[in-house]
């Protein structure tokens, strides 16, 4: 593989002792369920944790700990972030590859996590989006590698199931983006289940992108929710309302009942968690 496409070895040995280190200055693991959602409703969460930037590492893992979602799918988690998560989060289980190495821990993800004591993993995979989906490339006119990661998760006590898809497409290749986001469309109608969705798809709505997206077979949960925020996604570290909408939840037709949209846009000690709002739905199946 390319030296220069390749995160170097030292920087994931430094992640691996950061997150030992962490626990040892006092950063300790975050009580949780604090805004969980009702029984019997399933929450989904999107969140883009922004690499490169891990002066935030005790205050991401405690949005999920505080909004205890059934499954979130991350973007941008790089190994830092996914050791992070990984440590502050124990009821948790995480998986994803990195795009550019295929390997866990190895480079940034589109990684998702579940409450593994709620659900059990039936089956989970990356495939990345290109001309050659199986194996680690640069698809079309991406300016990056770009990768789709989806899990299966098994209810332990109803034995109930759903797929959560979760990507990121890019953000400069037209062509790209377009085909990219046929390929995660095509995986989530190869499911005889409840799909849902979510991603950092770097188009905004109404866009011929976004038509395509609500076009076949999915629905964009802020446009059927009982109750649903509105207002940007995208806020730069600025707060606000006014920007960009680039991330999405959407369902397939086995979720009809959406009981709320919601764009989280607290902040945890004086900070906002990410560039990004993380976004959740809460549904039944």
């Amino acid at each position: 593989m390319n030296p220069e496409t390749m995160l170097p070895l030292a920087k994931q040995i430094i992640c691996a002792l950061l997150s030992l280190i962490f626990p040892l200055l006092g950063i300790g693991l975050p009580e949780t369920g604090a805004k969980a959602p009702e029984a019997e409703t399933v929450r989904i969460m999107s969140f883009n944790v922004r690499d490169g930037e891990f002066d935030r590492e005790e205050i991401v893992p405690q949005v999920v700990a505080d909004y205890l979602p059934d499954s979130v799918g991350f973007q941008e988690c790089e190994g830092t972030w996914y050791l992070t998560l990984k440590t502050y989060l124990p009821d948790y289980q995480i998986v994803g590859v990195g795009r550019l190495t295929g390997l866990p821990l190895l480079g940034e993800s589109t990684a998702i996590m579940f409450r593994k004591d709620k659900y059990e993993l039936e089956d989970w995979g990356t495939f990345w989006l290109s001309e050659t989906p199986d194996k680690v490339s640069l698809g079309w006119d991406a300016k990056y590698y770009r990768t789709c990661t989806w899990v299966v998760l098994k209810n332990r006590e109803t034995g109930e199931t759903y797929a959560h898809i979760n990507t990121h497409l890019d953000n400069t290749g037209t062509e790209a983006r377009m085909k990219g986001l046929a390929l995660v469309m095509e995986k989530a109608a190869s499911f005889d289940m409840p799909v849902v969705v979510t991603g950092d798809f770097n188009f905004i709505k109404g866009s011929e992108y976004y038509k395509k997206l609500v076009s076949d077979g999915l629905t964009d949960v802020s446009s059927i929710a009982e109750k649903a925020d509105s207002g940007c996604t995208v806020h730069d570290y600025k707060g606000g309302t006014e920007g960009n909408i680039l991330d999405y939840i959407c369902v397939n037709d086995k979720i009809t009942d959406v009981k709320s949209y919601n764009i989280m846009r607290e902040k945890y000690n004086d900070r906002y968690v990410s560039d990004h709002y993380p976004i959740y739905a809460d549904m039944t199946f």
